[in-house]
């Protein structure tokens, strides 16, 4: 779990759903709304909130480095929240399958941009 020095306001920029800049970043802002919100939230919702969280850490041009940290960023996401939120309080195996079809949700446009890849660059000999 990264955790986010707060000298340079870092930390309350993510809280209040600023773009996060790295892996570690977006890891933070998922999981920390997740800890604050996620029992008022209905899954709709946090669904809806991670998947922002997700677009706006891509940009308009994601690019595989921008896909492969958002990849691990969820997967690490749902590993700590199982490790560390009570799971009397939180349905964390919904969560984690929460965090699986929204990256799973990217595997197309991943495609799309490898194949794109493949043409400009050629392919893997």
């Amino acid at each position: 779990m990264p955790y986010i020095k707060n000298e340079n306001h870092r930390r309350e920029a993510l809280q209040i759903g600023e773009p996060a800049l790295t892996a570690g970043e977006l890891n933070y802002q998922i999981f920390y709304y997740v800890k604050h919100n996620w029992i008022e939230s209905n899954d709709k919702e946090l669904e809806e909130i991670i998947e922002k969280y997700t677009n706006q850490f891509l940009g308009d041009k994601p690019n595989y480095q921008r896909y492969n940290d958002m990849t691990g960023a969820l997967i690490r996401c749902g590993k700590e929240i199982e490790r560390r939120l009570d799971y009397d309080k939180y349905d964390v195996e919904g969560l984690r399958t929460l965090l699986e079809y929204i990256m799973e949700n990217y595997d197309d446009k991943i495609a799309e941009y490898e194949d794109k890849k493949i043409l400009e660059n050629g392919d893997v000999e």
